[in-house]
C-alpha cells in the first residue's frame, strides 16, 4: 500500500478464494474493515497458481516487475515455481522480498505465524499490562505493520542500489526479527542489566512520571515528564513546589527508584480535577500531557481535523470508504491515494490485456477457473 502511494503500480495476486483478510468481521456491505485499512493504492487479480497457466501469467507479469513481494512459509513459492532463483533467471533485475513469520534458515520456518503469536513471543505481552493481571495484546497488528515498513523501506534501498549496479536482490523481513528490532529500548534494558523489565500498565521503566492518571470526572490523562524542567513545571502546575526538591524525587532515578512512594501521591492529586482542567493548567505551565482519547474522540481532535489524514475515496460495492493516508508530506502535501482497496479480482481483465492476452483467450481462462473475475 506504502509502495503504492509513492507511485508504484501495485498488482495484488490473490488466491482463488482472495486474501483472508477479505473474511476479517467486521464486514460492511460484503467488505471487511481489516482488508480496507491496508489494501488500497492496488489492483486485484485472482489467479490458480497450482495451475501451469496460472503460473505463465505471474512468469509475464515478473518479465516487466521491479518487485515482487511475498508471504508464503518456506517452501511454498518454490513448489508454486515463483521463487527467488526460478523468477530471477525471467527477470535478473528483479527485486524479490519475502515476508516470512520466522525465515527460512529458522528451526520454526514452516510454522504459520501471526501478529499476537510474535507480540508473544517478542516479550511484548510481558511487559504490557500490570503485575499479577494476564498477559495484553496489543489493540493492533503492531509487528506486522512494522515488519511492512521494514520490507517497503529495504525495497525502496535495493531498488537505489539497482540503479548503481544493475543487479536484482533478494530480501528476506522476518516478522520475528522486525518484532525484537522493534521492541527497542525493552529488550536492551534486559541485554544491558540482566534484569526482566517489570509490567507498569502505562507506566515507563526509565522515566518516572511518566503514565496514565485517572482524573476527577473518571477520564485518563498522559503525563510525561521527561527531564528536571518538565518535573519542576509539572510541581508547579500541581501546587507542590516542595516535591522538586525533596530528596526522594529530585532526579528521574531518584524517582523511578522511589516510584512506589511518588506514584500514589501524585494519583491522589490527579483525582482533585477533571481532565479538562488538567490539560489546561499543564497547558499554562508547560508540561508534556495527553488525553487517553475512546475512538470516537480521536477524530474529533482538532489536530486530526487540520491534518486532512482521513479521507473519503469512491469504492465499487461501498459508494465511499474513508482511509487514513501515509502520514509523511511532501513540499507540504500529503501524497494522493491512487484508488481505494478493490475488490477481489476487479483487474482481472485490465491486467491479462495489457499482458498481451487477446479477448477470447482472457474468457477461456476466466471461465475453466485459471483466472478469477468479479465482473
Amino acid at each position: 500500500m506504502i509502495l503504492g502511494e509513492l507511485g508504484a503500480d501495485v498488482i495484488k495476486v490473490e488466491p482463488p478464494r482472495g486474501d483472508e483478510t477479505r473474511q476479517w468481521s467486521p464486514i460492511v456491505n460484503g467488505e471487511s474493515a481489516y482488508f480496507m485499512s491496508i489494501n488500497r493504492n492496488k489492483r486485484s487479480i485472482v489467479i490458480n497458481l497450482k495451475d501451469e497457466r496460472g503460473r505463465e501469467i505471474v512468469h509475464k507479469l515478473v518479465r516487466e516487475a521491479d518487485v515482487v513481494v511475498e508471504n508464503f512459509r518456506a517452501g511454498v513459492a518454490k513448489s508454486l515455481g515463483i521463487d527467488y532463483e526460478t523468477l530471477k533467471e525471467i527477470n535478473p533485475k528483479l527485486i524479490y522480498c519475502s515476508i516470512r513469520g520466522f525465515g527460512d534458515s529458522s528451526p520454526y520456518s514452516q510454522r504459520p505465524a501471526y501478529d499476537i503469536i510474535l507480540q508473544a513471543m517478542s516479550g511484548l505481552m510481558a511487559t504490557t499490562g500490570e503485575e499479577g493481571r494476564p498477559p495484553v495484546r496489543v489493540s493492533f497488528a503492531l509487528f506486522d505493520i512494522i515488519s511492512g515498513l521494514i520490507a517497503a523501506i529495504s525495497i525502496l534501498g535495493a531498488l537505489i542500489e539497482r540503479e548503481k549496479t544493475g543487479k536484482g536482490k533478494r530480501i528476506e523481513v522476518s516478522l520475528y526479527d522486525s518484532s525484537i528490532f522493534g521492541m527497542s529500548y525493552i529488550p536492551m534494558i534486559y541485554l544491558m542489566t540482566g534484569r526482566v523489565p517489570p509490567r507498569l500498565g502505562s507506566a515507563h521503566p526509565s522515566i518516572v512520571p511518566y503514565q496514565a492518571f485517572l482524573c476527577k470526572d473518571g477520564k485518563w490523562l498522559i503525563v510525561a515528564v521527561t527531564n528536571e524542567k518538565f518535573w519542576s513545571n509539572f510541581c508547579r502546575a500541581i501546587g507542590r513546589e516542595d516535591l522538586i526538591e525533596d530528596e526522594r524525587f529530585r532526579t528521574n532515578p531518584d524517582r523511578v527508584r522511589n516510584r512506589d512512594l511518588l506514584i500514589p501521591i501524585l494519583e491522589e492529586i490527579m483525582k482533585g480535577k477533571t481532565r479538562e482542567e488538567w490539560m489546561k493548567i499543564f497547558e499554562e505551565y508547560g508540561v508534556p500531557y495527553g488525553p487517553v482519547y475512546e475512538l470516537n474522540e480521536v477524530f474529533e481532535d482538532p489536530h486530526i481535523k487540520s491534518s486532512r489524514i482521513v479521507v473519503e475515496l469512491d469504492h465499487e460495492s461501498l459508494d465511499k470508504v474513508k482511509q487514513i493516508l501515509f502520514p509523511a508530506l511532501f513540499d507540504g502535501r500529503r501524497l494522493k491515494p491512487k484508488s481505494a482497496p478493490p475488490t477481489l479480482g476487479s483487474s482481472a481483465r485490465e491486467i491479462l490485456k495489457e499482458l498481451g492476452y487477446p479477448d477470447d483467450l482472457v474468457d477461456s481462462l476466466i471461465s475453466e477457473g485459471v483466472v478469477c473475475c468479479d465482473r
